[in-house]
């Protein structure tokens, strides 16, 4: 199957090409209600066949060529409304250049990207849910079937659901499913029921006894402490038995006793949860973070669209200089511990050469690449993270999980920024514990006039270069933090030690990784 999977794609593409152009004859037909207007003007023909050169250029560009049919889900959508509206748009920038669209009504392009984008979003789903011959690599073994029972309705039982299709179709099936939610009884998940609630367990289990199949297999896919009492108890007696496998969800992938990210980010929520009464939108606070991200939402989208040429040319410039790929990301915790990718434009060659040695870190930044640094327009890519919602303009710089400082829930209850309180107030001159005390004064004092301010004075260091914090600047955040520490516990060691930190000078020192890396810009 492997070795045909390069025909394929190359059958999908000339596919999508057909779609194309046929969606453009039809959307000129449909606007003529007529063929005779195909046959008066070649221009109709032109105009598809244009079309469909620029698609085969878009889908390529895009990598849609490598996205095979019977995988198709919905994050493919967005990749086809993308690709489709840049197909429309360059025809009609090519077609206006030509002949000023005069031989096409307007109403042409908008009947192309409605007719192009329903036939392949179409095709795919006939395909994606076409019966298909299915490998005989799974042939029924001798002892029959097992059995399963199924406990939750929800996205991981519908998983599990699609590796049992995929893996043991004849080898596994499951008989039903138990779920403590009152509106869904009688529903059916891939085929599979809905039988009854957690509580029912004893019952399903003789029930099922009687018609002659032993379940051998009970999988919760939602957790045990949310299900019934008598769920609970039955599964204790099932498993003192133990004739019948109780398994978690996350166990058969070995995750049982894994963390969801090395920050933990159970810290974050129940500093969340903790000022939901100060933070709410309700509240001042809670109005002006809505507002906020109103504001990044729509300035960020604003400087996407009109930095474009911008974007496209430091594109060009790190692709030449340091070649494929133009982008560098690494994975940090986000809002609530959240793990997210942050992107920049890449300013330094690998740092193992084709032999496997290292690359002395002096040869390994680029000229152009320091020009990007210095000017900051290697970020530029965050503004999509900002986009999306995992940054904001203002706020905590993102950090490494071994970078975080010791307030790191309270830190993560804000939207990492583009910029923040430390990188106007010494930036690169602070040391880690340095920049979390500036990251805690302005998580307890952000505001409208805060953020106006560090976005000026971000301007002018970009400008005219970092510089040391004020006087008096870090003692003032320090002192911010030992008398959190104090409310929270008045004899914790960290608010004595912090007294000693407060009133010394600020530490000048780096760490090692703050001085190379991605980290050196935060």
């Amino acid at each position: 199957m492997n070795a045909g999977l390069p025909d394929l794609r190359c059958t999908f593409l000339i596919a999508d090409l057909i779609v194309v152009f046929v969606a453009s004859i039809l959307a000129v037909n449909i606007r003529d209600s007529s063929f005779d207007a195909l046959f008066i003007s070649p221009y109709y023909w032109i105009f598809a066949t244009f079309s469909t050169l620029i698609a085969l250029l878009v889908w390529l560009i895009s990598g849609l060529s490598r996205r095979p049919w019977q995988y198709f889900t919905v994050s493919d959508i967005i990749y086809l409304v993308f690709a489709v509206t840049a197909v429309v748009v360059i025809a009609i920038f090519i077609m206006f250049t030509l002949n000023r669209s005069d031989f096409v009504a307007r109403s042409v392009p908008f009947l192309q990207w409605i007719l192009s984008l329903t036939l392949l979003v179409l095709v795919r789903v006939a395909w994606r849910y076409m019966p298909m011959a299915k490998d005989d690599g799974n042939a029924e073994e001798m002892g029959g079937r097992e059995y399963i029972l199924l406990v939750g309705y929800n996205p991981r039982s519908e998983i599990f659901l699609q590796c049992i299709e995929a893996l043991y179709a004849n080898r596994a099936s499951v008989v039903g499913i138990l779920d403590d939610h009152p509106r869904s009884g009688g529903l059916m998940l891939k085929g599979k029921p809905v039988i009854g609630h957690s509580s029912m367990l004893a019952a399903t289990l003789m029930r099922f006894r009687n018609h002659g199949i032993e379940i051998a297999r009970i999988v919760m896919t939602t957790p045990e402490q949310q299900l019934s009492a008598a769920f609970q108890g039955a599964v204790a007696q099932i498993r003192a038995e133990g004739v019948v496998r109780v398994e978690r969800f996350e166990g058969l992938f070995g995750f049982d006793d894994l963390d969801a990210h090395p920050v933990t980010a159970t810290r974050a929520q129940q500093v969340l949860v903790a000022r939901q009464g100060e933070w709410g939108l309700g509240t001042p606070r809670g109005r002006y973070l809505a507002a906020k991200r109103v504001f990044d939402f729509v300035t960020a989208l604003t400087l996407i669209l009109v930095l474009a040429p911008v974007y496209l040319l430091l594109a060009g410039l790190v692709a030449k200089d340091l070649g494929s790929p133009i982008a560098f990301w690494q994975e940090r915790p986000g809002f609530g511990g959240r793990p997210f990718r942050v992107y920049k434009f890449r300013t330094m060659r690998d740092a193992y050469d084709l032999d496997g040695k290292e690359v002395p870190e002096a040869e390994r930044l680029s000229s152009i690449g320091r020009a990007l640094r210095r000017l900051r327009l290697d970020e530029l890519p965050q503004l999509f993270n900002i986009l999306l919602g995992h940054m904001s303009f203002v706020g905590p710089r993102p950090l490494l999980p071994v970078d975080q400082p010791g307030n790191v829930a309270m830190r993560l209850s804000m939207r990492p920024g583009l910029t923040g309180w430390a990188q106007v107030n010494g930036g690169r001159h602070l040391s880690l514990p340095d920049k979390g005390a500036l990251d805690f004064w302005y998580i307890e004092n952000a505001g409208p006039w805060i953020d106006a301010r560090i976005i000026f004075l971000t301007l002018r260091f970009v400008l005219g270069g970092e510089k040391p914090p004020a006087e008096g600047l870090l003692q003032d955040a320090y002192g911010l933090v030992a008398s959190r520490a104090a409310e929270a516990d008045p004899q914790s060691r960290y608010r004595k030690r912090l007294k000693d930190i407060v009133g010394r000078p600020a530490r000048r020192a780096l760490h090692d990784h703050d001085k190379v890396g991605f980290d050196a810009d935060d």
